[in-house]
């Protein structure tokens, strides 16, 4: 299995020079700064009260992590910045407070401003082994590999790393590529602790970014026979049998990642895909639009939808066009949708309305074919041929799907892009 690492498959570079990176983004966000660890956020806020003079009608310390608590958590994260920025004026804050005020900022995703007010307290506190965590995942946050694993291994030679640092110690590793010493870390965890979720689904991390995507899914398995209830693990098997071509099993896994997280978007998602990829456009439609209904928010969700109407009713684009336009209002830099939306646009004729679209999505992700081709299209109707006959040039000879290039993307980053779980 070692020398596996020699000679890798592919990097994390082959995943990211898929289209849609702006997706992988969004997720490594989501999960930065929101796990569980030796003393949690919340149990920081708890322990965070006021002292001395903090506790005034304008200085609540308590009640303003409490209130920031909740931003965060609603993903409110300008009005959180704010009210930590109010809160860092307080005076006599203790060294606790100080640092809760750093994690919060590092779940608000302003790694830079949460290292500043990390370096302010002790490395003791709240204790070694969170002090380093901290700062190392607000490290790795800002690409700072090296600097993650410098910090983690100056932890390590006073004392030894609990699981969430011996983690972050292997990922950060195998985005350096030194795969062999991330895979030793992780293998060392689960043997040491057969129950360590994150080791498994870092190992997975691991396997997928060495392109080894039949191990990934052994040791995807091996996580769902360990943790049958957990939807992720569901979700990260189903994606690896999905990427083997296994689609049967990989919609039975979503399907039930579904029944236990309905309020999930990413097993909704995939199922929904799975089925489209089956050609079974009015079945994805109607699990899309349930989900929808059910409160889940997600635009890819929206664009997929599109697609499938167009599917069934190929000579209704307005119907399309009006979910793109959801898609978009949700989030404006989505590719897919900003192509769909151009493309439609442009067949009805209004090719300076479909150049605004295609433009933003290029601009985007040049390496998307479908919004390169149609930008080119759009620019020779407008007379524009030099520039159509530069983009035309950048295209392949291979076919277009855009679909299919969403969803093996949004399947590889749920392998590969959640490193820090």
């Amino acid at each position: 299995m070692s020398s596996m690492w020699n000679s890798p498959k592919s990097s994390r570079k082959t995943c990211t020079s898929l289209c849609f990176s702006y997706v992988s983004l969004r997720y490594l966000l989501l999960f930065l700064f929101s796990l569980t660890f030796a003393l949690s956020p919340s149990a920081l806020a708890a322990n965070a009260r006021p002292r001395g003079d903090t506790n005034t009608s304008n200085c609540n310390v308590r009640l303003a992590l409490q209130s920031t608590d909740g931003l965060l958590k609603q993903r409110r994260y300008a009005e959180a910045r704010a009210m930590l920025g109010r809160l860092r004026e307080c005076k006599k804050l203790s060294p606790v407070q100080v640092f809760t005020v750093g994690w919060f900022y590092g779940r608000a995703h302003d790694f830079k401003t949460a290292l500043g007010i990390f370096a302010l307290v002790d490395a003791n506190v709240p204790d070694p082994q969170t002090h380093a965590y901290a700062v190392a995942l607000s490290q790795f946050a800002l690409a700072d590999y090296q600097g993650a694993v410098q910090t983690l291994k100056t932890l390590q030679a006073h004392s030894p790393l609990n699981a969430d640092c011996t983690n972050l110690l292997a990922v950060s590793y195998s985005k350096l590529g030194q795969y062999q010493a991330a895979y030793s870390l992780l293998v060392a965890q689960l043997q040491k602790n057969p129950r360590n979720l994150y080791a498994y689904l870092n190992l997975v991390t691991l396997l997928s970014d060495a392109g080894q995507f039949s191990e990934a899914e052994k040791i995807a398995s091996q996580a769902v026979i360990a943790f049958p209830e957990n939807s992720e693990v569901l979700v990260v098997r189903g994606a690896a049998y999905s990427l083997l071509g296994e689609l049967d099993k990989a919609h039975s896994d979503f399907a039930s990642a579904i029944r236990i997280s309905p309020e999930k978007a990413e097993p909704r998602f995939f199922l929904a895909v799975t089925d489209y990829k089956l050609r079974k456009f009015t079945t994805a439609a109607s699990e899309i639009e349930a989900a929808i209904r059910s409160g889940v928010v997600d635009s890819d969700l929206y664009y997929l939808l599109a697609e499938c109407m167009l599917k069934i009713e190929p000579t209704k684009p307005a119907d399309a066009i009006a979910e793109l336009d959801h898609a978009i209002q949700l989030n404006g830099k989505s590719v897919p949708a900003l192509t769909l939306r151009g493309k439609l646009v442009l067949e009805q004729g209004d090719a300076k309305a479909a150049v605004k679209d295609l433009e933003a999505a290029h601009e985007i992700d040049p390496t998307v074919r479908s919004a390169t081709y149609n930008l080119a299209r759009a620019y020779f109707k407008l007379g524009r041929q030099k520039q159509a006959t530069a983009l035309y040039q950048q295209l392949s000879k291979q076919s277009i799907d855009a679909v299919t290039e969403l969803s093996d993307h949004r399947m590889k980053q749920e392998l590969s892009g959640r490193p820090t779980r």
